[in-house]
């Protein structure tokens, strides 16, 4: 639990931490983005779209932040599709298929706009109306239709993968 998590309200004037040994290297938070060596993914979005993905060098684990010289992360990019509140646990709806990408989904972050929002658990369907079996995520609570989701997934992977 982090202090944004905590107190929603201070997400206005700091980033949600993030476990830097799981993004690509030089990647670092801000308050509604993530730059990685000194690209915006949200810049990336916008010139690309959804679901896109950004691969770059992975951090060597317990090194302070050092690139690995032959391991590759990703960052995968998605657009929320629709919430569906019907369930116990709403269900976010995503524009990525992700069928053999594995995203580290403990470290998902909202893009684009800052939520004071108290956090809640979702389960995610793909954009093929697969449920991802015991896979949840902790996003702000007001997530709705268009919002942008970012996750790291360890390895390098290809747009056609998630398409």
């Amino acid at each position: 639990m982090t202090l944004t998590s905590i107190l929603p309200t201070l997400r206005h004037s700091i980033p949600s931490p993030f476990t830097r040994d799981l993004w690509p290297a030089r990647a670092v938070p801000t308050l509604d983005d993530v730059i990685v060596a000194g690209v915006s993914i949200l810049r990336f979005v916008e010139l690309c779209g959804t679901p896109c993905v950004t691969t770059g060098a992975a951090v060597l684990p317990i090194s302070g932040g050092m690139a690995s010289a032959t391991d590759s992360a990703t960052i995968l990019t998605m657009s929320v599709v629709a919430v569906d509140e019907r369930t116990p646990t709403p269900v976010m709806v995503l524009d990525g298929v992700l069928g053999t990408v594995v995203p580290v989904w403990s470290e998902a972050r909202l893009l684009g706009r800052i939520s004071s929002a108290r956090e809640r658990r979702f389960t995610i369907r793909d954009a093929d109306g697969r449920d991802l079996t015991g896979v949840t995520v902790i996003l702000p609570g007001d997530l709705r239709a268009e919002d942008l989701v970012t996750v790291p997934c360890p390895g390098a992977h290809s747009v056609g993968e998630v398409r």
